[in-house]
């Protein structure tokens, strides 16, 4: 009884730790990249709707206007309909936010017809930001565990091994078993044959491993990971959908021309505060961003 209590009481204090996310006002705005990843909006029922309301309004009344958000996929539920995407794109226009990049998950699979035509992006598509290269890989069917085909698979392989000198980033619903995030101890929370990919990532660079899907709360110290013998950070960033004991939250990544340093940071949209559990990782190599604007790469699609 007593280490139940001790528990609890660990677990109250860190929840009601927070922090402010420290930008260095002296650097150019033109010198960083602040980006809001964040994933599984998927409202069940029109009351629903309040949950990515809230995070845009926070989002909004930030000192900052992020330059690009990454929507780790499961945008909708499991139907979709015109008026539902207006919605989306109408909440967008609201943040100031000029680029949007995102990945069809489990649940977008049910409607993947509208998903594509009104994301009007490919399933699997790169994105060039200076010497960043973002790698959007969509889950590819309805299952629980994400699915990604072993043509896809090769696609993503070649282009990790043939641009070693740039920043990569992944981009998938679930994430990789052997990531060692708290999600994998579930099978459905994981990419079906998860070998492939992390037989390439132990001899090549891939820098961070953004993933959502388990709707578990990011103020979690083990929320992201780095397993021993990889250089891959694996960040998991769900989810906006208020559900369980999860509340709605995203993260902001900032990254900085120059600097190896990437500063990760976890944020309640209800409370409106950075976690605690915010913190810096340092990348393979330095960012050269020099205010070049994020853009799909033709010669990957």
């Amino acid at each position: 009884m007593k280490t139940n209590l001790f528990c609890l009481l660990l677990l109250t204090t860190f929840f009601s730790c927070s922090t402010e996310l420290v930008i260095n006002d002296k650097v150019e705005p033109s010198e960083t990249l602040i980006i809001w990843a964040h994933s599984d909006i998927q409202p069940r029922y029109l009351w629903e709707k309040y949950h990515y309301e809230y995070a845009i309004d926070d989002v909004r009344s930030l000192p900052f206007v992020p330059d690009m958000a990454i929507v780790a996929g499961d945008i909708n539920h499991r139907q979709s309909s015109d008026m539902y995407w207006n919605w989306i794109k109408d909440l967008r226009k609201k943040t100031g936010i000029t680029y949007w990049y995102e990945i069809a998950g489990n649940h977008d699979n049910h409607d993947i017809e509208t998903y594509k035509r009104q994301t009007g992006k490919p399933l699997h598509y790169t994105v060039s930001c200076g010497n960043l290269l973002f790698i959007f890989l969509s889950d590819e069917t309805k299952k629980a565990n994400t699915i990604i085909s072993d043509d896809v698979f090769e696609w993503w392989k070649n282009i990790v091994i043939n641009n070693q000198d740039s920043i990569i980033i992944t981009v998938t619903h679930a994430p990789l078993f052997q990531s060692q995030l708290v999600s994998t101890l579930n099978w459905t929370m994981i990419i079906k044959d998860s070998d492939r990919f992390w037989n390439v990532i132990k001899d090549y660079t891939v820098d961070v491993w953004i993933s959502a899907h388990d709707h578990l709360p990011g103020m979690i110290p083990i929320k992201y990971n780095t397993p021993d013998n990889c250089e891959t950070l694996f960040l998991d960033v769900s989810s906006i959908h208020k559900v369980r004991f999860s509340p709605i939250e995203s993260w902001f990544l900032i990254f900085q021309n120059g600097s190896s340093s990437l500063q990760c940071a976890a944020r309640s949209h209800e409370k409106r505060y950075f976690y605690s559990s915010s913190f810096t990782y340092e990348l393979s190599k330095k960012v050269s961003y020099k205010g070049n604007p994020p853009a799909i790469d033709k010669k990957y699609q």
